[in-house]
């Protein structure tokens, strides 16, 4: 890619679908925590977690959405050349975009997510942190094949 914004778009979107699995297996395979990534998306969509086929894709593309505009921002917050630690700085990314979700919904009361159990706390964060690698490591992907093509 040629320019940051394209590259942290795909990167972003990139990290967001990786992290679908890891927060859907946590969740309905090993039983950890309810709470999905939709769940947050269709809360501040339609008011009310997902309900029905046609809101859940619509609450997952805007969650999508989202995690492509994060993978902007990450690409210009960090050094566009990847370094030894650009993949621990995605992996932090993850981590304080977590956070701040959660510190949001807490500060303006969202009814339905102003109490979260353990599970879903700890799920949301493993997955968290995986969307943020997978930003870095796509960046780092792109970057070598940006520099294969001159």
């Amino acid at each position: 890619m040629k320019d940051k914004y394209t590259s942290g778009l795909l990167a972003g979107l990139a990290g967001g679908i990786a992290a679908t699995p890891v927060n859907l297996l946590l969740i309905y395979l090993f039983k950890i925590g309810s709470l999905r990534f939709v769940d947050f998306a269709g809360t501040f969509v339609f008011g009310h977690f997902p309900r029905g086929f046609w809101e859940f894709v619509v609450t997952y593309l805007v969650y999508l959405g989202f995690s492509a505009t994060l993978g902007v921002v990450f690409t210009y917050l960090t050094s566009f050349a990847p370094n030894p630690r650009f993949l621990i700085k995605g992996i932090h990314f993850g981590a304080g975009i977590w956070f701040f979700s959660y510190a949001i919904t807490l500060l303006f009361k969202i009814p339905r997510l102003k109490t979260v159990s353990l599970g879903s706390a700890v799920t949301n964060f493993l997955a968290s942190m995986t969307y943020g690698l997978v930003v870095a490591l796509t960046l780092q992907w792109l970057l070598k094949q940006r520099q294969g093509l001159k």
